[in-house]
């Protein structure tokens, strides 16, 4: 069983002993010996599983040997952008610029099922999906490769968007894009997912919390799941509440949408971050904001919920939990699997819970 590092992140930095934590967690549920990191580049004997820390494009899961969703804990994809946050919304029109490999219907069939938005992959066409958007309240920007919250800003006018634009990269609009969204107030944001390896499988509902960041900035505090044993049409049949069953169903429409259109996909972690509620004129609105086939913040949640269910058969549901918190410490009885001087962050602990429905 192999980690596997593509993702530039800092030594001793708690993206990197938590993507190790969960690797480590990962062959102990398989029973499989715990190989360290590979090289994306390198070739591995047949037969290995990996822990990504990022979804794979095609070709470097082929130079790793994966085959089918049965061999990573993560997603294979045949293009970089699908598994960002710019394949939820449409282009301005079909005259905008686009990427490769971009797919007009898919994304119409997607924007169904995520707030009003326009994905945008040059200036011009960022300016128009703003001019669009505004005249129905407040506008944010978001990176598709901006984590935890980063990346985002609350556009105020037209005049801070360029402003924010000009900011960016050279070619990082036409190589990654922008998304441009409707601002929603308050806003409770569900994860919801499934989880499959090892001949186990997982579906989920939670709600993420925020923290502040030793900089101020909000940032992504943890996730606390419900989860129950199965695939997300099992969740779906389970009591939920109106607003929960209406985030599961936002999901799981997205997530059957992008599947059948590239059935070449292989998934075998797949987490949805669905926004709930109310536009500038006070209307409800609920839609997917993202999708991740990578481990992520809610995975330590996941596996723990995984060898909870392992340890007692009869088990059909259970409460996990991440936390992240910044200069604080970890109440007694959780475990912990970072806390140190994060490089970028400061003083900071993630830590997990499980406990009973």
């Amino acid at each position: 069983m192999h980690a596997v590092a593509t993702r530039d992140t800092a030594e001793g930095g708690h993206e990197r002993v938590t993507h190790e934590w969960v690797a480590r967690r990962v062959a102990r549920l398989l029973g499989r010996p715990y190989a360290g990191s590979a090289d994306a580049a390198s070739r591995i004997a047949p037969g290995a599983y990996f822990v990504p820390d990022d979804t794979l494009d095609a070709d470097a899961a082929s130079r790793l040997g994966i085959a089918s969703r049965d061999d990573l804990l993560g997603g294979v994809v045949p293009h970089a952008f699908l598994a960002t946050k710019v394949v939820a919304h449409t282009l301005v029109d079909t005259a905008a610029t686009c990427i490769a490999g971009w797919n007009h219907a898919l994304s119409h069939a997607l924007a169904a099922h995520a707030l009003p938005g326009y994905t945008a992959f040059s200036a011009v066409d960022a300016r128009r999906a703003y001019a669009l958007l505004a005249p129905a309240g407040e506008v944010r920007l978001k990176l598709p490769t901006g984590i935890g919250g980063r990346g985002q800003w609350l556009l105020q006018d037209a005049a801070m968007l360029d402003a924010v634009l000009a900011q960016l990269p050279p070619g990082y609009l036409a190589r990654h894009g922008v998304v441009l969204e409707m601002h929603l107030v308050r806003l409770i944001t569900f994860s919801v997912g499934e989880v499959e390896f090892g001949g186990q499988s997982i579906a989920y509902h939670g709600t993420q919390s925020t923290t502040r960041a030793r900089d101020g900035h909000a940032v992504y505090g943890g996730s606390a799941l419900e989860v129950v044993r199965g695939t997300l049409e099992t969740l779906l049949a389970t009591p939920l509440e109106p607003l929960q069953r209406e985030a599961v169903r936002a999901a799981h429409a997205f997530d059957r949408a992008l599947r059948e259109a590239w059935p070449g996909l292989h998934l075998s972690r797949r987490n949805y971050d669905v926004a709930c509620g109310e536009d500038a004129h006070g209307h409800a609105r609920c839609g997917v904001l993202e999708q991740s086939w990578r481990i992520g913040g809610a995975t330590p949640a996941e596996l723990a919920a995984m060898a909870a269910f392992a340890e007692d058969p009869a088990r059909q549901c259970v409460r996990a939990a991440t936390h992240e918190r910044h200069g604080e410490s970890a109440p007694p009885g959780a475990e912990v699997y970072y806390q140190a001087d994060d490089p970028q962050l400061g003083p900071l602990v993630k830590y997990v819970t499980v406990s009973n429905v």
